[in-house]
């Protein structure tokens, strides 16, 4: 078997498929990531083959722009951004899955990634990392900007909200990717959103009891846990933070995400509420020049450290509802304050709140007064065992495991022509 995984996006949409690409080739399969330029060096880390989607220097501008996490400009900029590659990345997954023995398991936003699945009828599977991409009246996820449809609302109003959904994201992506159907052969898309999941496997990296299964989910959507693969690349933390976390009370993390690169007034506010706190800190960063000129005695910078090493040695966790970092801190039993600001980040923040292990701060509560007293209610007793408690339920079940398993019988179905109707047939009227 030979797995390509396509995915666009920063370390949060990139470093799961990785995760996964190393599962399978673990297996003794052959495994290729397609993703932005600047993920080749985790590839090779990792012995997989790698073919870029889009160049370094067009990765560098997705992530340069500052609407990329704005709670109402985000998806025009990714949509504008992204629109160009589509025939590109076509042609590329096309080669890529050509010959015997070959699934495609893509990221949702990767659109050339159904085009070859449609018309070439290449195996194909949408790995999912968030429950806040699945439309739903019965449990509507939490939006960014304020636009969460109120659960009260009657389910033919909650279809029409969803079908509005939908006409947004034609406006902003569908006409492209409807130009390239059409010199291909197919016939246009309307719902994009409805239609961009695989509909023979969707893979939900999450479990059941962060987000319980909806009556009107997609039926081949299939829920196989969290994954525990967070970029280390084998390694182990560094003995120096390390030391560092152990050298007095436990520190408390701070990050925006791998992708943010306009974070500095959230730095600033996170070593003056250490100060206020009198606590200890971990300024998390790619991105130096976002911190200040000089942090405060018992604060330090770390450029990377995964997550599932750090975390259990902090006291907290302070970060921007990214999928990956809420299940490392569930996993971890570590309090998580979630500073959400687009995409489903503000969904992560809501199922975090609801467990009662953590809180979420608006956009105009990010000072670093604001942080400090959250902050200093998370250190409760009762928010530290409620942490606990969720960390056993996470357990030791690795959802990249499952997910492997569920690739490997898809890539062992024989797709024959009959097969490929059938799964064309299960895809709902777009």
């Amino acid at each position: 078997m030979h797995t390509i995984l396509a995915t666009l996006g920063t370390d949060g949409d990139v470093v799961p498929h990785a995760g996964l690409g190393a599962r399978l080739r673990s297996r003794g399969h052959e495994v290729t990531l397609a993703a932005p330029e600047p993920f080749r060096a985790l590839a090779e880390s990792l012995g997989i083959a790698f073919r870029p989607l889009v160049t370094a220097e067009e990765f560098g501008e997705m992530i340069a722009d500052p609407d990329l996490f704005h709670p109402l400009l985000s998806g025009r900029m990714m949509a504008r951004w992204g629109a160009r590659f589509i025939p590109r990345n076509y042609e590329l997954l096309a080669e890529l899955t050509a010959g015997a023995e070959r699934v495609l398991v893509t990221n949702p936003g990767v659109l050339a990634a159904r085009l070859v699945q449609e018309k070439l009828g290449r195996p194909t599977a949408t790995l999912l990392l968030q429950p806040g991409m699945i439309p739903s009246t019965f449990a509507p996820p939490e939006m960014p900007g304020g636009l969460t449809l109120p659960q009260w609302v009657p389910r033919p109003l909650g279809e029409l909200y969803w079908a509005g959904v939908d006409t947004a994201g034609y406006l902003l992506v569908a006409r492209s990717l409807n130009r390239v159907r059409s010199a291909i052969g197919l016939a246009p898309v309307r719902r994009l959103f409805r239609w961009w999941l695989s509909p023979e496997l969707v893979v939900g990296l999450f479990p059941e009891w962060y987000a319980a299964r909806q009556p009107d989910w997609p039926a081949q959507l299939r829920l196989a846990g969290f994954g525990r693969y967070d970029g280390d690349r084998g390694g182990e933390l560094g003995e120096d933070v390390r030391a560092f976390c152990r050298s007095g009370s436990a520190p408390i993390a701070f990050t925006l995400g791998t992708g943010m690169t306009h974070a500095a007034r959230f730095f600033r506010a996170a070593a003056a509420a250490c100060e206020l706190l009198g606590a200890r800190g971990i300024l998390l960063t790619k991105y130096a020049h976002q911190l200040p000129a000089r942090l405060p005695p018992g604060v330090r910078h770390c450029a990377f450290a995964p997550f599932r090493k750090l975390l259990p040695l902090c006291g907290a966790v302070v970060h921007h509802g990214g999928i990956g970092t809420t299940a490392a801190a569930l996993s971890a039993g570590v309090p998580q304050l979630i500073l959400p600001l687009a995409w489903d980040q503000p969904d992560n923040a809501a199922r975090v709140r609801r467990l009662g292990v953590g809180l979420s701060l608006g956009p105009r509560q990010r000072t670093a007064g604001h942080l400090a007293r959250a902050l200093a209610r998370l250190m409760a007793p009762e928010t530290r065992d409620r942490c606990r408690a969720v960390a056993n339920q996470v357990g030791d079940v690795d959802g990249l495991d499952v997910a492997a398993d569920w690739i490997e019988r898809l890539a062992a179905r024989s797709l024959t022509p009959a097969a490929n109707r059938e799964a064309r047939a299960m895809a709902p009227a777009c």
